[in-house]
């Protein structure tokens, strides 16, 4: 009996000795993770404090054919600040991409005091509703000055269709520039009632041509078509109405007097 008492006593003095070497190791740990946290957040402070890490060297890179590398510069440094570790590169991104001619920016550290700044400009294909400009994407932005558009197709239509328009622009011109004659500009109204101006190549002759709401393509091959078989008729050609089921309505005389009308019939 006195040894089983004994053994008893002897293991609770062990499981009461864990017990404390435990609890001793928890709170080791945790002092461990305070001291760890502490410092950290000590080291953190000092990262982002205001002077602690300043940008010494700022590299642009990228077009410049219109921007202007002094202008884009002091849009950066107005959003700089002046430690490393907290620039906001989404903002100076921002700054950028605000200014005239700017499409898009990058804007990455370049350790260990650097920024680097890449740019792309916005390239103009066509004037869209007179008083903007369509990108080679398809995308649609202002300018504050004018280009020379001479070269460039007039688009007009809802802006949420513009990628439309512009291919739709890219499939027809080639048709018509087989017939001798360049599209000068597109007019999409809100019914997306489409209608065309062409011009013949090397002559300031313009045709209105009138495509409606439905069967572009169609109507456009029936243009084509019928354009050579109007051939004593082109030069005095103003208007052609392409929205009848089988046939089309052409415009003859000057834009002030309009001196024939007359419905040609065509095969389906």
């Amino acid at each position: 009996m006195i040894s089983r008492r004994a053994f008893a006593e002897s293991e609770h003095r062990r499981r009461a000795a864990r017990g404390r070497r435990r609890r001793q190791a928890v709170i080791g740990l945790a002092a461990v993770a305070v001291t760890t946290l502490t410092v950290v957040a000590v080291g953190m402070d000092k990262l982002l404090r205001p002077g602690a890490f300043p940008i010494k060297e700022l590299r642009l890179e990228g077009e410049f054919n219109h921007l202007d590398p002094a202008v884009v510069q002091q849009a950066i440094l107005q959003e700089l600040g002046n430690n490393y570790f907290s620039l906001d590169l989404s903002r100076i991104e921002q700054a950028v991409e605000n200014l005239p001619w700017a499409r898009e920016a990058k804007v990455r550290r370049s350790w260990p005091h650097g920024l680097r700044v890449w740019i792309r400009e916005q390239h103009p294909v066509a004037r869209w509703d007179n008083d903007r400009w369509l990108n080679d994407e398809a995308q649609v932005f202002e300018l504050k000055e004018e280009i020379d558009s001479r070269d460039m197709v007039s688009l007009k239509g809802p802006s949420d269709r513009a990628r439309y328009i512009w291919r739709r622009y890219n499939e027809w011109a080639p048709l018509l520039s087989g017939i001798g004659l360049d599209i000068d500009s597109i007019q999409v109204d809100d019914r997306f009632s489409w209608t065309l101006n062409v011009n013949s190549v090397g002559s300031a002759q313009t045709i209105r041509v009138l495509l409606g709401i439905d069967n572009h393509d169609q109507r456009i091959r029936r243009f084509v078509d019928s354009y050579h078989q109007l051939s004593q008729q082109t030069d005095s050609l103003i208007a052609m109405d392409l929205r009848y089921p089988n046939g089309f309505a052409i415009t003859q005389g000057s834009d002030a007097i309009e001196d024939k009308v007359a419905l040609n019939e065509v095969d389906q």
